[in-house]
């Protein structure tokens, strides 16, 4: 069972070459790149990603699928990959699907999902139960995790795959089920002001409810009240969704990236970049190289 991509090289109309998938991915969540944003998935590129819930041509191109890979049908699904690092292991980007069963199993990465449309069922292999998740939730499918995908419906949604290469699975998953994100979970204070260095104002506050079982990904809620940031490369890499308020992103050549409610972004570690907000709050996935 894999999460990663392969691809294929494929000369386009125009005479452009584009990578492609070439095979299926298995269960949801194994996106495959789309052919736009070739710059940013350069992972030289140290650059603010804005990620838009309407991508440039996403559902042009349909994934293609193992039949084997599902207990339904072969449903219909597509992608669009904003951040891709074979080195170690993430994959960030847009998916959708129609309604399907997936196989079921050992879940092979470690994946934290915004769902922008519809909702899922993800039922607990070894007990039966079903937990279901609805537009509007953040959740975290834990590596490992003995589970099956149940998809009454068209959904969408934001995914952060960490995949572990070269590693082998956990003898049992970090957390024994899913995990939800909670947008007025308590809060304690960040010491240090991670992952900004703060120059004046509040320092940030989080609640951590995921960490996998190697200490590389982790997952929760994060917020500040009003702070300016000192201009720094960032320490890791990290995708968030702005629950409330907005915070600006000045990269190094002086342009603003403001993100409001309902924005989503991610930050390639080592991005230099400064901070400032009158007040933020949101849910995070991390991934560190190392």
């Amino acid at each position: 069972m894999k999460c990663g991509p392969e691809w294929t090289l494929q000369e386009t109309r125009n005479g452009f070459s584009i990578l492609v998938p070439s095979r299926s991915g298995g269960q949801p969540g194994r996106q495959r790149r789309s052919p736009s944003l070739p710059d940013l998935m350069n992972t030289d590129n140290k650059a603010i990603v804005r990620l838009s819930p309407h991508a440039e041509g996403f559902g042009n191109t349909p994934d293609e699928l193992d039949a084997g890979d599902f207990s339904s049908r072969t449903p219909v699904q597509h992608s669009h990959s904003y951040w891709e690092d074979d080195d170690i292991g993430l994959y960030i980007g847009l998916w959708d699907t129609e309604a399907m069963v997936e196989a079921g199993g050992a879940y092979a990465c470690d994946e934290f999902m915004w769902l922008i449309e519809g909702e899922c069922q993800i039922k607990n292999n070894k007990t039966g139960a079903l937990d279901t998740v609805k537009a509007g939730q953040s959740f975290v499918i834990p590596r490992g995790y003995d589970c099956q995908w149940h998809q009454p419906g068209y959904l969408r949604k934001f995914y952060v795959i960490s995949e572990h290469p070269g590693e082998g699975m956990p003898a049992a998953p970090s957390i024994e089920g899913i995990v939800i994100p909670q947008a007025d979970a308590d809060l304690a204070e960040v010491a240090d002001g991670t992952p900004f260095t703060i120059t004046s104002g509040a320092k940030p506050m989080q609640n951590l409810c995921y960490e996998d079982t190697v200490g590389r990904f982790f997952a929760g809620t994060w917020a500040a009240g009003a702070f300016e940031s000192a201009e720094r490369p960032f320490p890791c890499h990290q995708f968030a969704y702005v629950i409330e308020g907005s915070i600006t992103l000045v990269d190094a050549g002086g342009v603003e990236h403001a993100f409001k409610t309902g924005d989503a972004f991610f930050l390639p570690e080592g991005t230099v970049c400064r901070a400032t907000t009158s007040g933020v709050r949101l849910y995070f996935a991390v991934i560190k190289s190392g």
